[in-house]
């Protein structure tokens, strides 16, 4: 009897975890157009106001942003136009040897407050602000003095950015482990799982809490799949109006003989409120397990790229979209094609991917 009592309440547990889960709509992927939005190397998005949304490039020349504008179906959700309308930039003070900004631009957002548009840098791990033209403000983010530069491991550094007016954050974080924070996942390391600080910023761009997150193991590892090439991280944030934060892991899977090879994306859910805000001075890797947020996984998607499955895309930035007529809020991923990449005849093509939360 005791032990159906278990069982019962075991079961009404697990219910009512199922009943709070948040529920999501993943619609299929939409092509975009080249005659309407030509390749780029597009990496963060964020939304200004109405069918306005920024982008980052991560291979550009000048510093800066393209405006998009991107229309959707008020009741199902999904895109009915997208189009880019311009390019807001100013000359990059460096530049590599084939003349690219040496900022490599991963994450974009958007501040209302200023009317200015703040840009996350993997090259110099800095995230600063830009005004409505594309050029400097002189302003940046308190970044604490563990994402430097001399700590991040070469192109995993920062690569997501995010900012919610209702709660007046900013949240960004590393794409992989900081050296000081223990292994990272790679082809070598694939059951690794990458620990990662997620770090907030008020409207005054100071630093404010800093949180542990511990990343999924690349799905490959459990898969027994030995990979050429494995770059699993979190590619992106986004910050809900009540606090909470989506935070998207992506892996890529490159296979030895270059054949079926995908790119996995996973959404989850954490909540600042309910964690616990740690320093810079314990690394990750010696911290209790008990301090890593709580997460519930939304949902997640695979597109790959094979002789049969040609719609691979690699998810690299997701901003919050409109709400439809009946309330639903909407996810718009963005993916990079690394300039409509050719290999094998295959021409890499640039998608929005739009995920509903009911």
């Amino acid at each position: 009897m005791r032990h159906l009592r278990l069982l019962l309440i075991f079961l009404l547990t697990l219910a009512s975890i199922q009943m709070m889960a948040q529920r999501t709509i993943a619609l299929r992927q939409h092509k975009l157009q080249p005659d309407q939005v030509p390749p780029a190397n597009y990496s963060g998005i964020c939304r200004i106001s109405g069918d306005t949304y920024a982008l980052v490039s991560d291979q550009e020349k000048e510093d800066g942003f393209y405006l998009m504008s991107i229309s959707m179906d008020s009741e199902t959700g999904k895109i009915t136009d997208a189009r880019r309308i311009g390019y807001r930039s100013s000359p990059s003070k460096k530049v590599d040897k084939a003349g690219m900004s040496v900022r490599d631009l991963e994450g974009i957002a958007y501040h209302p407050i200023t009317k200015t548009f703040f840009l996350g840098g993997e090259g110099d791990e800095e995230v600063l602000e830009y005004d409505s033209l594309g050029r400097p403000t002189g302003r940046r983010l308190d970044m604490p003095q563990v994402f430097g530069i001399d700590n991040i491991r070469v192109n995993l550094g920062i690569e997501s950015l995010t900012y919610n007016n209702a709660t007046h954050r900013f949240w960004t974080t590393t794409e992989s482990t900081l050296k000081s924070d223990g292994e990272t996942a790679d082809k070598n390391n694939p059951t690794v799982r990458n620990r990662l600080r997620l770090q907030s910023f008020n409207d005054n761009l100071l630093r404010e809490q800093q949180f542990a997150y511990l990343m999924e193991a690349p799905t490959c590892a459990t898969m027994g799949k030995h990979p050429k090439t494995l770059i699993h991280g979190v590619s992106d944030i986004c910050a809900l109006d009540d606090g909470r934060l989506i935070v998207m892991e992506r892996e890529i899977y490159v296979s030895k003989k270059n054949m079926n090879n995908y790119v996995n994306v996973r959404l989850f859910m954490v909540d600042p409120s309910t964690s616990h805000s740690i320093d810079e001075r314990t690394p990750l890797s010696q911290q209790s397990p008990s301090v890593f947020m709580q997460k519930t996984e939304l949902c997640a998607f695979k597109t790959k790229g094979s002789i049969t499955r040609r719609n691979i895309a690699n998810y690299e930035g997701i901003c919050l979209g409109p709400k439809l007529n009946d309330g639903r809020q909407t996810l718009l991923l963005i993916n990079d094609t690394q300039n409509g990449m050719t290999k094998h005849g295959i021409r890499l093509k640039e998608y929005i991917k739009v995920i509903i939360l009911e």
